[in-house]
């Protein structure tokens, strides 16, 4: 008995805003091709309760504006390749019916996905009850683990914790790799927040954030004009250690923390040098330590 060979005429890919949720993009390609099909580059926007789909509260989300601007991209880039693709957001507080409807409407044939994105891709569209959700989609699920190389370089705003921003650039560079620029920030005003808020004086709780903020922002654009791939992501906790390995662990493709064993002077050098033991004993990948030139 000859078993048919399937057909596809509808590809769907579902997509975060992350590029290794983006790798699948390849596979479907591939496919698409091969079966002269059309491709459905879906994008789900910022509309997940993080907690609630039991997400990693720092997980960051595309908006729709972003999510619409980059599906224009690639779909132009595709285009360009020749292929034939559509696109659609999706923003919905359940992604996952939200697809199960797409997919019926779009008469899809396959979906292709990552596993990995910026919380895991299964977890991100089907919620916590993976398997059950997987058993009730009415197509074939291609699903794509990537390798990926991001480098995670916390720093503190000060010139010592930044010297070992050249170390992950070479890194990054030998391998590809992406390099988040990660800060703790601990409101210096937390302890009187309620009492400044109350006084009209929010702005100066806010303040040294944005300023944080912008250096972070300056940072990342001096790696993208030397040619490597970064970003900045901020993190409001009393506990910097804890928090950059909840990051390194929820992070999908973190490959390695490089840090400076110091921080800023006085008191602060001993705590960046505690955060970094501390971080060395608790992640699982390598971790790399920069000591910074005293001159």
């Amino acid at each position: 008995m000859r078993i048919p060979t399937p057909v596809y005429q509808n590809i769907l890919v579902p997509l975060d805003g992350s590029d290794v949720a983006e790798h699948a993009i390849g596979f479907a390609v591939d496919l698409a091709r091969r079966h002269q099909a059309r491709l459905l580059l879906v994008c789900i926007a910022d509309s997940l309760d993080a907690e609630k789909a039991q997400l990693p509260l720092a997980v960051e989300q595309i908006t729709c504006q972003e999510a619409q601007a980059r599906l224009e991209t690639l779909r132009q880039q595709l285009r360009d390749e020749g292929v034939e693709v559509t696109t659609r957001v999706i923003e919905s507080s359940e992604p996952g019916a939200a697809l199960e409807r797409l997919i019926e409407a779009e008469s899809v044939q396959l979906v292709v996905m990552s596993t990995q994105g910026w919380a895991g891709m299964l977890r991100w569209v089907f919620g916590p009850d993976i398997e059950s959700a997987l058993n009730s989609l009415a197509v074939p699920l291609l699903l794509v683990r990537p390798t990926t190389y991001k480098i995670v370089v916390p720093l503190d705003g000060s010139s010592w914790s930044e010297s070992a921003i050249p170390q992950a650039k070479e890194i990054a560079r030998a391998f590809e790799a992406e390099i988040i620029l990660l800060h703790v920030f601990q409101s210096p005003a937390s302890d009187y927040a309620p009492q400044l808020a109350l006084a009209g004086q929010q702005d100066a709780v806010e303040r040294p954030y944005e300023e944080m903020r912008e250096i972070l922002i300056g940072l990342r654009n001096t790696l993208r004009r030397e040619g490597v791939r970064a970003r900045e992501h901020i993190i409001r906790s009393n506990n910097p250690a804890q928090a950059i390995v909840d990051f390194v662990e929820s992070e999908a493709g973190v490959s390695m923390v490089v840090m400076s064993t110091h921080g800023r002077t006085g008191i602060s050098r001993l705590l960046m040098g505690s955060v970094a033991q501390k971080v060395i004993k608790s992640v699982r990948c390598p971790v790399t330590l920069v000591h910074p030139n005293r001159d």
